[in-house]
Parts: structure tokens; C-alpha cells; sequence
């Protein structure tokens, strides 16, 4: 039996960047050492007072440690080491020579999280070390076999990373510090959640692909997140050919929640000011009329019954008109999106993430347990798909953004990430009613033509695509469907009709509505009412009376959840 190898610069570089079980992130490269990396300072307290080091006299970039005194620190990086590795804590030379000590203990296989050590002065003067400084040496082992024993738990059954010894009864360190230091290690988590996610789903797959032995890790437990970082081959092979499907049909909400004006009424502005000084057919009908032009195609399906027989080409006409300004308006809006600097991708993508991961989280604990059950707490991946109404492309550019850092399933397209089932700005844009019924003029739809060019369903048809066959091919692969930014309106009933037969087909499957009602935010009571209507509205537009009984219950509406805020631009 050899003794433990110690990891080389050469090495460490080796295993992070094939994905071997090694991850160090908010990480310098400067602080790879020949024979280990060097911690840096994101934290540090008086272990005895709680307080912030005094800075140097003649220099705010340096703390004066006290002769005598402990100090609590805790490192920028945020490390994890597979079953394979250990580490042990050192002294940097230079420090020593300073009289810096620090507490040398070692860190665990299957350790995720911040380090926390002491660095005292045992020196009779007071030491100067820069912030942001390196304050000890790590040296990496690797093991000559795999451990099987997991971190240690606390009272409370949560493996011992830094923020729970802090909770814990062993730190003799003061409460102030311990709080502080709790609510440093709470930002780091979060902050490089989205990075944490995508190595371990990176080391995961690669593990599924080289059918590497079974590491059990309780890594889930430190970040909350979904995805196991290693499992059993065949287990994972097993559920590769058990993917769970979640699927979000997205509307105009989303391009609002980013803060664009995207709202009809936005458009009408715009649209009415253009062709004040002509004399347009729509634009003159929703100028004197606006209120009643809520809802763009349903309004265009009831203005039909004004339309005299032979005036049926310069309705088309204007017709034409109102789409080439609405797809004019939409790209202008669509230059103010911009996703320019590190910072705000990053954003973006751990906002993008934490929406479809945890959208579970906002509803009813008996929902979230039985979404936990069927998702979370399996190795079968989950796939997600998009159906966007929307003509625009922001989903599209957020979802990039997200797949750049995180290693998202999305369901196999040819080449899209997100189905636009009205089309886009630049590819067939479908604007128009849901069937004949909506046309009010009945001599108006007897014509074939007429109704090939407001009916969406035969304006697909006619363009040749075949964007509806894989909306209900998506559909009908699902487990569960989540509705986003949609008022579940009357134009698109032929979804809700498809989405209330898909859940006849096994009562297993939900339909999660996500509702908008900003004048009554936090107000139970109204929340309910607003519940309430779009289950209503859903139950009206499928027309399945018998087949409402059925699926009632497997449709939930959750108002104002916390899932694709983005803020404004």
C-alpha cells in the first residue's frame, strides 16, 4: 500500500478541468501553488469581539491583527472534493515568519463549501496583511481508495459544511462573528449556485458516460440543488430511458417581466400615431374604439361583421398593414434587450435556472411534495420544452444565456431551443382567430380564403409548416405543463382543449397556471378569487363538462410566484 499522491499544480489543473472530482470556484489562478492553492480572505472577524479588523493607518487596504488575538476566516472559494480527495490546511511561509498561525485541520472527502479556519497572532506586535489576501495553503490528496463515509451530520441531520458549524454548539467564537460569517457563506452560496450546478451536472454525465462505481454524495443537501452528482451506472442508465418531461407554454408576461412594452394597448399607441393623417380601415376602428381592443385577434374576428362585401381586400389590406407595424414595434422593443456583461449573463442565467428548477417551490406543500416525488428525488434527468406565443425572441436569448452555464436537457428540436408556435417577426407571423366561430361576419368566413388567412390553425396550414403537430407531440410527452404569462384567453382554445385532453390521459399529470394579479399582491383572499377565474376561464374554453369533473383536480393556479423576475432592463 503506497501513501496518499499529493496533487501537483499540474495535476489539480488536470482534474478540474476534466471534471474528475474537483471544483474550486471564485478561483485565482495566481493562487495554484506547485503543490497546492492558496486560500483567499473573504471573510474575516475577531473570533473573541465579532468585530472588523481596524485597518492599517497608512493603508485602507490592509488589516492590523492584533497581537494575541484569533480571527475567524473564511475563503472566497467555495471548494468541493469527490469521495476520492482530502485536503489539509497550512501556514503560508511568509505569514509564519510574521507570527500568523493557522489552525491546520483537514477537509473530508465529499466536503462542498467555503473554508473556515483561525489565523491567530501569536507575535508580541501587531501584524499587517493585505484584504483579499491568501491566508493559508491548501494541499490536495488524493486517496488510494474511494471513501464510503460521508461528512459528518449535525443535530438537525444537515452534513457539517461552515454554515452549520456555525449553528452548531462546538464554535467558541463570538455570536457576532458567527452571524456574519453565516451570512457570508449565504451570499457566496448563492452567488455561484449557477456555476456549482453546471460542474456538478458536468461531472454526472461524464460519470453515466465512463460507467464510473457508485459515489453516494449528499451534495444535494449543501446547495438544494436537483441533480445527483454521481450515481450507480446501471441505475443511470435505467433512467436515461425514464426522462421526465416538463414543458412551458410561455405568452407575453414573460417579455413584460424582462420590461418590455409588449402589451396591445403599448402597441395601439404607436400604431394610431403612425396613421393619424390616413385613412386606414383598423387603425381608424381601434383609434375611436381602444378600449375594446384588448385582445388584438379576438376584436379582429368581431370587427369582420363591418366589413361589407367588397370591401373584403381593403380590410386584408389594412390587415397587412397592422401586422408589417406590429412586427416594426416588436423589434424596436426588441433592441432595448440587451445581454452585454459578465454580470448580468450571469444573472440572467442563474435567474433562468432557478425558475425552471424551482418552480415548484411557490405552490401548495401537498403539490410540491408530489412534484419532489415524481422529479427531484430520482437520477432520471429531466427534460424541459418550450411552446412560446410570443413573435419575439427574448425567451429564446434567455434561454441561450442559461444553457451556456448550465447543462439544461432540453427536449431534442431540430435546432431550436423554443417552439414558436405563432411564428416569429421573421418567419410567418400568425395573427388571427382560434376557429370560424369567431369570425363574426358568417358570408365573410363562408369564403375558403377568408378563413385561411384569419384562422390560425389554417394559417399554419397554408404556410406549410408544421409547428401544431409538434406543439401536441410535445404536449403529449409531458408530465407536467406549466402555463407562464397567458390569460388563458379565447383565441388560443385549441391549446387549452389539447392541454384538457392530455390530462384526461393519466391523472398523474398537472397543470400548473402562473397568474398575474398585481393590484391584489399578498392578499390571500383575492389570490384565491384570481385562482378562482382562470381555472374558469380554462373550464369555459375547453367546453368538456363531463371531462371537467375528471381532470379538475390536477390543475392549479398559483398567483404572483416569484419565477422568471428579471426586473427591467
Amino acid at each position: 500500500m503506497t501513501g496518499m499522491p499529493v496533487l501537483s499544480d499540474v495535476d489539480l489543473r488536470k482534474v478540474m478541468e476534466e471534471d474528475e472530482g474537483i471544483i474550486i470556484l471564485n478561483m485565482r489562478e495566481k493562487s495554484i501553488t506547485g503543490a497546492g492553492y492558496d486560500l483567499t480572505i473573504g471573510f474575516i472577524r475577531d473570533s473573541d469581539t465579532g468585530r472588523i479588523p481596524e485597518t492599517c493607518p497608512n493603508d485602507n487596504n490592509r488589516y492590523t491583527l492584533l497581537p494575541g488575538h484569533r480571527y475567524l476566516v473564511i475563503s472566497k472559494e467555495f471548494l468541493y472534493l469527490s469521495s476520492r480527495y482530502m485536503a489539509t490546511l497550512h501556514s503560508r511561509g511568509s505569514y509564519a515568519l510574521k507570527g500568523l498561525l493557522v489552525t491546520s485541520t483537514t477537509i473530508d472527502p465529499n466536503y462542498a463549501g467555503c473554508i473556515a479556519g483561525s489565523l491567530f497572532n501569536c507575535s508580541s506586535k501587531e501584524v499587517y496583511i493585505k484584504k483579499n489576501n491568501q491566508f493559508a495553503t491548501m494541499v490536495i490528496h488524493e486517496l488510494c481508495t474511494s471513501t464510503e463515509t460521508f461528512i459528518q451530520k449535525n443535530e438537525h441531520g444537515r452534513p457539517m459544511d461552515t454554515q452549520e458549524t456555525f449553528h452548531g454548539k462546538f464554535p467558541n467564537i463570538h455570536p457576532r462573528a458567527c452571524e456574519a460569517g453565516d451570512a457570508f457563506y449565504g451570499r457566496i452560496r448563492k452567488e455561484i449556485e449557477y456555476e456549482y450546478e453546471a460542474a456538478r451536472e458536468r461531472m454526472f454525465t461524464k460519470a453515466q458516460k465512463n460507467k464510473a462505481p457508485s459515489i453516494k454524495t449528499s451534495l444535494d443537501e449543501y446547495i438544494g440543488g436537483d441533480i445527483p452528482l454521481q450515481g450507480d451506472s446501471q441505475e443511470a442508465e435505467q433512467a436515461d430511458g425514464q426522462r421526465k418531461r416538463i414543458t412551458f407554454l410561455i405568452g407575453n408576461g414573460f417579455d413584460l417581466n424582462i420590461g418590455l412594452d409588449t402589451r396591445y394597448r403599448d402597441f395601439y399607441d404607436f400604431y394610431i400615431k403612425k396613421h393619424e393623417h390616413d385613412d386606414d380601415m383598423l387603425a381608424k376602428e381601434i383609434k375611436e374604439n381602444i378600449e375594446n381592443w384588448s385582445d388584438l385577434e379576438l376584436e379582429l374576428g368581431k370587427f369582420t361583421r363591418k366589413v361589407l362585401p367588397g370591401y373584403e381586400e381593403d380590410f386584408w389590406d389594412s390587415e397587412e398593414t397592422l401586422e408589417n407595424d406590429l412586427a416594426f414595434y416588436l423589434e424596436e422593443q426588441m433592441k432595448r434587450v440587451s445581454l452585454k456583461g459578465e454580470r448580468k449573463r450571469r444573472d440572467i442565467a442563474y435567474k433562468m435556472q432557478n425558475s425552471l428548477t424551482k418552480f415548484h417551490e411557490t405552490l401548495s406543500e401537498i403539490l410540491r411534495n408530489q412534484i419532489v416525488r415524481i422529479f427531484f428525488d430520482t437520477n432520471a434527468p429531466i427534460e424541459y420544452s418550450f411552446i412560446s406565443f410570443n413573435y419575439t425572441d427574448a425567451l429564446d436569448q434567455y434561454l441561450r444565456t442559461a444553457t451556456e452555464r448550465f447543462l439544461i436537457h432540453l427536449f431534442p428540436g431540430e435546432g431550436e431551443e423554443v417552439l414558436h408556435i405563432h411564428g416569429t417577426l421573421t418567419d410567418d407571423m400568425v395573427l388571427g382567430v382560434d376557429n370560424e366561430e369567431q369570425i363574426a361576419n358568417r358570408e365573410f368566413s363562408s369564403n375558403a380564403a377568408n378563413k385561411q388567412r384569419l384562422i390560425k390553425e389554417e394559417i399554419n396550414r397554408i404556410c406549410g409548416n408544421t409547428r401544431i403537430e409538434k406543439a401536441c407531440d410535445i404536449i403529449a410527452g409531458s408530465s407536467i405543463i406549466c402555463i407562464y404569462g397567458m390569460s388563458i384567453g379565447k383565441t388560443d382554445k385549441m391549446w387549452w382543449q389539447c392541454i384538457a385532453k392530455w390530462l384526461q390521459g393519466d391523472d398523474s399529470r398537472k397543470l400548473i397556471i402562473f397568474a398575474r394579479d398585481s393590484e391584489r399582491s399578498g392578499n390571500r383572499k383575492y389570490s384565491n378569487i384570481c385562482k378562482d377565474k382562470m381555472k374558469k376561464k380554462f373550464r369555459d374554453n375547453i367546453k368538456m363538462i363531463y371531462e371537467w369533473e375528471q381532470i379538475k383536480d390536477q390543475i392549479y393556479v398559483e398567483v404572483n410566484a416569484n419565477i422568471f423576475d428579471f426586473g427591467s432592463l
